[in-house]
């Protein structure tokens, strides 16, 4: 195939002809042979070296152009049983030879980089220890992290917030103050019904204050002191916002046999009886409202006198009318419900009031049987 490319442009045509007859005898007498051979050249004209390198190249181009790139591969045959020894499909196959694991030994460079890698972070371990310490030890002894100002929020007893800054707050670690064991020493005061302390970083605190709100006043021989619902002792009198407004029972029991007992005299923190409370409350919102009756005291005493209906006497409440007349309520634990006890107690004064009687005690405690006495006419 090399030959045939390296052929040159020129075509060259040989033809072969015979010569007609009046030739070929001209031929004969002349002596020459009667076959000629003729070579003839086509008469164009012979391109210049420049041109003749433009067509080598055009034509080079279009026959790389024309050879596919790609072949399609040849089907292999597959190989004869007399090939290999083994059948085509579906034959025996040898089995593998064991395999035996064998450990790779570790390069000399391998294990000083292994060293090194280890050695760099125990570096970096105790290195992160350093940190820790020294961050410890500045957030445990710097001053910037001292509680310098504690501020309260919910009351406006200035005797109350005075109490709770000068709890020795201020100038402790607030990373070590105990805030549960404040939170408990701040309720702990019988003007707090909750507390909740918060940080406020870096160095101040927050104390949110929840305040017993009083409900009446309980008056004994050491002194008037405000009481909430619960039957918690307040405060004085004197101490209480807004003391003025509230009704005050008169608490004239042996005071070493309060509250059942659990204790020797009322003071702030001592908690009473909430039943007794409770009932002393009702009291002072029905008594107007169901007997009419608004002027008038409410005392406690320890027992209450024997009548012939009744085997002994026990605690309870009595009102003291200014219109001279006392009538036995009973507690908080009589099977009579107050109301109940109070339309009876209507119903007498209306009858004494048509009847022109002069009462002088009512008893109550006795359910659907109360008892009155009247006055005796002096002399």
């Amino acid at each position: 195939m090399t030959e045939q490319k390296a052929q040159p442009r020129e075509q060259i045509a040989t033809h072969i002809y015979r010569r007609p007859e009046a030739s070929e005898q001209s031929a004969t007498t002349v002596g020459a042979s009667t076959h000629q051979r003729v070579v003839t050249r086509h008469r164009e004209v012979q391109p210049t070296a420049g041109e003749s390198y433009v067509q080598r190249r055009n034509r080079l181009y279009s026959a790389r152009a024309k050879v596919p790139t790609h072949h399609a591969p040849t089907p292999r045959r597959a190989r004869t049983l007399a090939q290999t020894g083994v059948p085509a499909a579906g034959g025996l196959k040898r089995p593998l030879p064991p395999y035996h694991h064998t450990p790779v030994p570790v390069r000399s460079g391998r294990r000083h980089t292994h060293r090194l890698g280890f050695l760099w972070r125990i570096f970096g371990f105790f290195a992160v220890v350093v940190m820790v310490i020294l961050g410890a030890n500045f957030a445990l002894t710097s001053s910037a992290f001292r509680v310098a100002q504690v501020s309260v929020v919910g009351t406006h007893n200035d005797p109350l917030v005075s109490s709770i800054q000068h709890m020795g707050m201020q100038g402790q670690n607030i990373f070590l103050i105990d805030v549960v064991a404040l939170t408990e020493r701040i309720e702990m005061l019988p003007v707090v019904a909750s507390a909740n302390l918060a940080k406020q970083w870096p160095n101040q605190l927050q104390v949110s204050i929840t305040e017993r709100t009083p409900v009446l006043l309980w008056q004994t021989a050491h002194g008037t002191y405000s009481v909430d619902r619960h039957g918690i002792v307040i405060a004085p009198a004197a101490e209480t916002m807004s003391a003025d407004a509230l009704m005050t029972v008169v608490d004239t029991r042996q005071q070493g046999k309060i509250s059942g007992g659990r204790g020797t005299e009322i003071h702030p923190g001592v908690q009473l009886n909430a039943a007794d409370i409770a009932f002393a409350t009702a009291v002072f919102a029905g008594l107007p409202k169901v007997a009419g009756v608004t002027n008038f005291s409410l005392r406690y005493i320890d027992s209450m006198p024997a009548v012939p209906a009744n085997t002994g006497g026990h605690r309870g409440y009595v009102v003291e009318s200014k219109a001279g007349w006392t009538a036995y309520l009973g507690g908080a634990n009589d099977a009579n419900p107050l109301n109940n006890r109070l339309i009876e107690l209507q119903q007498i004064l209306a009858l004494a009031q048509r009847e022109q009687l002069s009462l002088a005690t009512i008893d109550l405690r006795f359910g659907l049987r109360p008892v009155y006495t009247l006055k005796q006419p002096q002399s």
